[in-house]
């Protein structure tokens, strides 16, 4: 009977012997404890199953008189209806029992994590038991029983990943529904969906890693072409991840969130409707949705009216002829803010002479408002006022005036 397990000491020291050296014992169950030894070798795996298979082999042989290749047929048959009764056993208690035990707790965490392994830890027992039947199988060929051994384990290191990839999503699930929305900065709204789908590549890709292993091939080839071909996916993609990084440096610095009004320079305003890995959607006044790279919007002097508040400073500018009342013109003009009920009252509105222009002297008109939004219907309202109020009081509105001067004879 060959050994239901191997230790990886015994395996590596298997491993690194010559390759003409011979092995003591049995032809038979040498070749078995090298192909076992081999499996334990390069994956760092090991099940001892001789405690539970041959009890159960005794008993069956004890009982039925069957030996060799039936028994090892009973005994694999035995253990996968032991862990197939363990399988449900597991499924009802974590579908019924343990929510009892939870349900009082004040997280909604422990209540996600069971929902998410309910199926995996059934299907983890029924492949071990699997699993475990294989290794206790002796009387087969070398070669089918290292089959099946590497075909079983597998099976078990893709159920482990299943496990794993389930528990580590309803983590980030839990933690992106019940914590990050209470959380100062977006940077983990917007990462957990994409470290939820990277988590789980790297759970498969580790396991397709060590079924490799199993069957017996050279990983660190393919490891180090991986790394090669990363650069070149990394070179030839640099513009995406240019911009991936300027959307964890915008996540981060936080210049803008969703909802923001930005003064964009070579676009002008509009509202952030959504920050991507790959870029910022801004819409316009005129409805209009760009889509503004990543790396420009970290690199761009961008203007963000909607912070530290939504209040705004309006500037308007009329030009009056030369002749006019300065001084008049510029109390009527902060008597009009004044009298707009959409004007702050603090910081008062003000107004002085801007410049001397070639046909109007520039005065400015400096009044806040409480919200940045209200900008063009308050800026229509003054202007409007501005008009009927330098008619009233006789302030002239210079414009350009062109005399036309006949060529002398």
């Amino acid at each position: 009977m060959r050994p239901k397990s191997l230790n990886i000491p015994v395996a590596l020291c298997l491993a690194m012997q010559e390759p003409g050296a011979t092995i003591s014992g049995n032809g038979t169950e040498a070749a078995n404890t090298t192909a076992a030894s081999n499996a334990s070798a390069v994956t760092g795996f090991s099940i001892d199953v001789h405690p539970l298979a041959d009890p159960i082999q005794a008993f069956i042989t004890a009982t039925t008189g069957t030996s060799g290749l039936a028994a090892d047929i009973l005994t694999a048959g035995f253990i996968i209806v032991i862990f197939m009764a363990l399988s449900e056993v597991a499924r009802y208690l974590v579908k019924k029992v343990a929510p009892v035990l939870v349900k009082h707790t004040s997280s909604t965490l422990d209540d996600e994590l069971l929902a998410s392994i309910r199926n995996p830890i059934a299907v983890l027992f029924l492949v071990t038991g699997v699993y475990l039947a294989v290794k206790s199988i002796d009387n087969l060929s070398p070669d089918l029983i290292e089959t099946l051994d590497h075909t079983a384990l597998a099976a078990l290191v893709l159920v482990v990943a299943y496990f794993v990839s389930n528990l580590l999503t309803a983590l980030l699930r839990w933690y992106s529904r019940e914590v990050a929305p209470h959380t100062d900065s977006d940077l983990d709204d917007h990462l957990i969906p994409f470290a939820e789908k990277l988590a789980s590549a790297v759970i498969y890709l580790l396991a397709f890693l060590i079924i490799l292993s199993a069957f017996g091939i050279k990983i660190t080839a393919l490891v180090a072409s991986m790394g090669i071909a990363g650069i070149a996916v990394a070179l030839a993609a640099q513009e995406s991840l240019s911009n991936i990084f300027g959307a964890v440096a915008v996540l981060m610095d936080r210049p803008y969130r969703v909802g923001d009004r930005l003064l964009i320079p070579g676009t002008g305003q509009g509202d952030v409707v959504d920050i991507g890995m790959r870029s910022t959607r801004v819409m316009t006044r005129t409805r209009q949705l760009l889509v503004i790279p990543n790396k420009d919007m970290a690199n761009a002097e961008i203007v963000n009216l909607s912070l530290p508040d939504p209040r705004l400073r309006l500037k308007l500018q009329v030009g009056v002829a030369y002749n006019a009342d300065l001084d008049k013109a510029c109390k009527v003009l902060v008597e009009i803010a004044e009298a707009n009920e959409q004007v702050l009252k603090e910081p008062r509105p003000s107004s002085y002479v801007a410049s001397l222009g070639d046909f109007a002297v520039q005065i400015v008109l400096l009044a806040w408002i409480d919200d940045y939004r209200k900008d063009l219907d308050v800026t229509d309202q003054l202007y409007r006022q501005i008009l009927v109020r330098f008619k009233e009081e006789n302030i002239e509105i210079s414009y350009p005036v062109m005399t036309v001067l006949p060529r002398p004879a």
